[in-house]
């Protein structure tokens, strides 16, 4: 028996081992090949035609910082990825545009108005944070004691000149013309052509409206009355609704042209005094009686001359974003006569009723 034994040099290749053989006999691997670059154990290398571990080159545009424009990116090293990765290679942070920068905010958006940590405010349109004002639907809402039900004495005793008997209602001046205050059984108002609003209504008001443009006019005809309100309303808190009934109780005293009763929000801190009694019809004015910067004119209702003693009803709607109001709210309104008259004179002695001021 004949054995032959067959054996290759180095420079040769045997037909057996063709196939094991790789273009990186070191590597034992081929070119393309993924391959350890480092030697961490990670393949995180691909075999050159140089039979080199070489990492596979990731392309971006800002190679310094290993991203791309847009990408994500740490602006300031505290390990958060609050910034995006600029066209000029600049990690920026966010730009957000505010309306209101210094504050950070939107208008509209809740703030805090006294640094406790609770957003009890919004902004409003000149980035101050206002206090939200409370939502009151029912009435009489932000009025004190509108039917003027609630009283402290009998409106009997005295004829005249007697509003403050009503809870949170007080006259506008120190001395002088105030208001009257009446109810379903009174019979004497001080002047025998005035009749009872209808249908009776219990407790009510009443006042003389007089409408002059005469600046010599006297202040006898001046009247008004003034209610404290449940809470201080400020400006840009939202709009509000304020009705009132009313009737004209000097009918049958004569003719009268149309008048205007006028409603002003005051800022009149409780415990000051009143000021002092008008000089005139117009003196000082209605906007200048509690200081200008403490008053804001609401709005004004006309009665016509055909009104007669049966209740009406007076709405009128209160936008506070376009008035300019007190710094501090107004925390008081104030129903008197009109500072913008008519021409023509007017004068009607009017009963009110039922105020009601919501949100």
């Amino acid at each position: 028996m004949l054995v032959v034994f067959t054996s290759c040099s180095d420079d040769e290749i045997c037909a057996y081992d063709q196939d094991m053989i790789n273009d990186c006999a070191d590597l034992e691997l081929n070119i393309g090949d993924a391959c350890d670059a480092d030697g961490d154990g990670n393949t995180d290398g691909i075999v050159n035609d140089f039979c080199e571990c070489i990492t596979e080159s990731i392309e971006f545009d800002c190679e310094e910082q290993q991203l791309s424009f847009g990408d994500a990116c740490d602006s300031n090293g505290d390990g958060n990825l609050d910034g995006t990765v600029t066209d000029e290679c600049e990690c920026l942070t966010e730009t957000v545009e505010f309306e209101c920068e210094d504050l950070q905010l939107n208008f509209g958006d809740a703030c805090d108005t006294n640094g406790d940590g609770f957003n009890d405010g919004t902004i409003d349109d000149n980035c101050e944070c206002m206090p939200n004002a409370p939502v009151i639907t029912s009435c009489p809402g932000f009025i004190q004691n509108g039917d003027f039900e609630t009283i402290t004495g009998d409106p009997n005793t005295r004829i005249d000149e007697d509003i403050d008997l009503a809870t949170h209602w007080k006259a506008l001046w120190q001395t002088g013309s105030l208001a009257d205050l009446f109810d379903n059984t009174t019979t004497n108002f001080g002047a025998g052509c005035f009749a009872a609003p209808t249908p009776s209504s219990g407790v009510f008001a009443g006042m003389w409206i007089e409408n002059s443009t005469n600046p010599n006019g006297g202040p006898g005809f001046r009247e008004g009355m003034f209610n404290e309100l449940t809470t201080t309303i400020n400006q840009s808190s939202g709009t509000y609704t304020l009705s009132f009934d009313y009737a004209n109780m000097s009918e049958s005293c004569g003719a009268s042209n149309d008048v205007k009763v006028g409603v002003y929000g005051v800022y009149h801190p409780i415990a000051n005094p009143l000021p002092a009694s008008p000089t005139g019809i117009s003196t000082p004015t209605n906007l200048d009686l509690f200081g200008a910067a403490n008053t804001v004119f609401l709005g004004e209702v006309v009665i016509t001359s055909t009104t007669t003693n049966a209740w009406q009803t007076a709405t009128f709607t209160i936008d506070t974003s376009l008035l300019t109001f007190p710094t501090n709210g107004i925390n008081h309104i104030m129903v008197t006569n009109s500072h913008l008259p008519f021409d023509a004179y007017g004068k009607m002695y009017l009963g009110f009723d039922n105020f009601c001021l919501t949100n």
